[in-house]
């Protein structure tokens, strides 16, 4: 019998425990403090909260024959059973009957947890925790921590051996390609001793030789073999006498995936488009959602925003979002904005709503509540005249790294502002408050756009009305049609002198890209997606790109691809904001879309655009939809209860396990 059936037979099914939502603030902070530049360690530039240093757990239990338990804890602790106190690692005798039993861990710089090991009162499900207040909630905790060794600080990644596709000697050593970019752990053998060697890891060619410049360079020395920490690379440069001689391996770090979606056309160059985005946004899926796997290492509210978006189609892996909402937001009281990020505040907001739609998860959302609360609060100490948001000194107004005026009340901000102010309303509701003021406020502010910065000669939104240059970007006319903000008239005036139009600059991030083709796909532009998509997104793999970049500009050549914020090599070669492909196919094309939160209602309403054929899978609650669709015919299957087929003006529910056969 194995060691876990016989523990859940003798009903010791005890997992660790913590305070809610500490695991996830711990693993975000690991996570964004191993930033590492030019051999330094490099922290964050905003305020982390850490776990709570001392938790207390209670539980009221019933024992129905005689047990035992012993606390395990991380940290220090004791626990007290019926009022009388025993240390931890100690077996403890529990007699049948009623019992109370209280557990109290203190610790820093840790995960403060506890595991009770129990047939009578096992921790996990059924104890509450406090820390050192009245508030008493449900303790966290995951069935992965299942035993005292399974330690929850240690975050449960899977791992798969890679070697390098080649290796060849340069002037400056011996450079070894994977192949592909990838994140893990470097070994080297067959070293000298004796010997001191440079390693240089490179997203490029060009970065791994310039050990002078590359982001991630190290020198060993002292040993026959070496495992060096995790990091992001495709090539790895190593200098040294004998370096020729080194062997070069790796062992590729990833967190798995229970299921994933998929999507095909017949042509090729969009499946490989496709692929790359996939295995772009799963190297970027780790403790939370990354935005780039080699210099940036952060969790970043706007780049979430659309990672949730895109997980929703390709792995919709509700515990991701989970620990990056959470990790994102933090504790009590709000000292900044998220990433002291004004417009990042307000898509932390927005992301609940996109969780719960994802996932219909009512419990998360209601135990979260409180610090949306507090969170659109601080919100709004930033409203200065008119109602408009701006940045108090110490607030970053982002929108997307482009050329845009940025003087005083910021258009885009303010459109996001409605739809937070929307988002608000309704979760208030689903909450059970009265989200009304939340929504006549919402009406008011758009209004009060609409009334500074739209300018009619120019057709368009301005980017500011304060500084008298009546600046358009592509930005607030996108933010305009995606949140519903733009009328009818200004929406055709938009698509017309701002969308379709060569005069306005062209977006350069695929980061806002993803954006401006979502609301191009919504009013059928399908033809600008797959021009974008060729050009854009296939422009970088022409180049040798196997992972999508941070950033794209087709006028640029060679090595200038690489380089960002002043440096030569500070562009992200893989970045998670740019997979966006994957949601945009997913709801556009295979045209799956949720009317219910959790799927528990969904719509299928597929279209080729200029494809001759699609095919592709998306998870759907517990179960997935598949859309197969050409010039002759489509095939549509759900494998769960609640869909609708939307195709040529009729609605055809979806039986669950039947297969729909249509003519095209």
């Amino acid at each position: 019998m194995d060691e876990k059936r016989e523990r859940e037979e003798n009903g010791m099914n005890a997992y660790w425990m913590w305070y809610w939502g500490d695991y996830e603030i711990y693993h975000t902070y690991m996570e964004n403090a191993r930033r590492e530049e030019f051999g330094a360690a490099y922290p964050t530039m905003w305020h982390q909260d850490l776990p709570y240093p001392t938790v207390t757990f209670t539980r009221s239990f019933t024992a129905a024959e005689p047990g035992t338990l012993k606390l395990h804890v991380i940290g220090k602790g004791y626990v007290v059973l019926d009022g009388k106190m025993y240390p931890s690692d100690v077996t403890v005798p529990v007699a049948s009957g009623s019992h109370t039993a209280l557990v109290r861990i203190t610790g820093f710089g840790c995960l403060p947890a506890a595991f009770v090991e129990s047939g009578v009162c096992p921790s996990g499900e059924g104890w509450l925790c406090d820390h050192e207040t009245a508030e008493h909630l449900p303790a966290g905790w995951l069935p992965i921590y299942d035993a005292p060794e399974k330690s929850p600080e240690v975050f449960p990644f899977s791992y798969e051996e890679r070697t390098p596709v080649s290796v060849r000697e340069t002037a400056v050593g011996t450079l070894w390609d994977f192949g592909a970019e990838m994140f893990g752990y470097l070994d080297i053998a067959g070293a000298d001793p004796a010997q001191s060697y440079f390693v240089v890891y490179g997203e490029s060619e060009e970065e791994a030789l310039d050990g002078e410049l590359a982001f991630l360079r190290e020198t060993v020395a002292g040993a026959d073999s070496y495992r060096l920490r995790q990091r992001a690379f495709r090539y790895i440069r190593i200098s040294g006498a004998g370096a020729g001689k080194l062997r070069a391996a790796a062992e590729y770090e990833y967190l798995p995936m229970a299921r994933c979606g998929s999507f095909r056309t017949d042509d090729g160059e969009v499946n490989r488009i496709w692929e790359v985005c996939r295995y772009t946004f799963h190297l970027n899926c780790r403790e939370t959602y990354l935005d780039g796997i080699k210099r940036d290492r952060w969790v970043w509210s706007g780049d979430a925003y659309q990672c949730y978006k895109i997980n929703r189609y390709l792995f919709a892996d509700s515990a991701i979002d989970r620990r990056t909402i959470l990790g994102l937001r933090g504790k009590d009281p709000v000292e900044h904005h998220v990433n002291t990020i004004l417009d990042y505040s307000m898509y932390w907001i927005l992301s609940l709503e996109e969780y719960y739609l994802s996932f219909g998860d009512r419990e998360f959302l209601a135990r979260l509540w409180p610090r949306a609360q507090t969170m659109f609060a601080f919100i709004r100490t930033r409203e200065a005249e008119h109602g408009f948001l701006i940045g108090c000194p110490g607030d970053w107004t982002f929108v997307d790294w482009a050329e845009m005026d940025k003087t005083g009340a910021v258009c885009a901000e303010q459109m996001l502002y409605v739809a937070a102010l929307r988002a608000m309303a309704r979760l208030t509701a689903l909450t059970g408050g009265d989200g009304a003021a939340f929504a006549a406020r919402a009406d008011e502010m758009r209004a009060r756009i609409t009334e500074y910065f739209w300018d009619d000669e120019k057709g368009a939104f301005i980017d500011s009305y304060q500084s008298g240059r009546r600046n358009v970007t592509r930005h607030a006319n996108v933010f305009a049609l995606l949140y519903d903000i733009a009328d009818e008239k200004q929406r055709a005036s938009i698509i017309g002198n701002v969308l379709l139009s060569d005069g306005v600059p062209k977006i350069t991030t695929p980061y806002f890209e993803g954006f401006e083709l979502d609301a191009m796909c919504r009013i059928g532009e399908y033809a600008f997606f797959e021009k974008m998509l060729r050009s854009y997104w296939g422009g970088m793999l022409r180049l040798g790109a196997t992972t999508i970049w941070e950033a794209f500009d087709p006028k640029e050549s060679g090595a200038e691809h690489y380089a960002m914020y002043g440096h030569p090599f500070g562009r992200s070669l893989c970045h998670a904001w740019g997979a966006s492909p994957i949601y945009l196919f997913g709801r556009y094309y295979l045209g799956v879309s949720p009317t219910a939160p959790g799927f528990a209602a969904f719509t299928v309403a597929p279209q080729r655009g200029g494809f001759g054929e699609i095919e592709g899978t998306v998870p759907v609650g517990d179960g997935e939809v598949y859309v197969h669709l050409t010039g002759a015919s489509l095939t549509v299957r759900a494998t769960v209860p609640g869909g609708t087929l939307l195709w040529k003006g009729a609605e055809l529910p979806l039986i669950p396990g039947e297969t729909v056969c249509l003519e095209a």
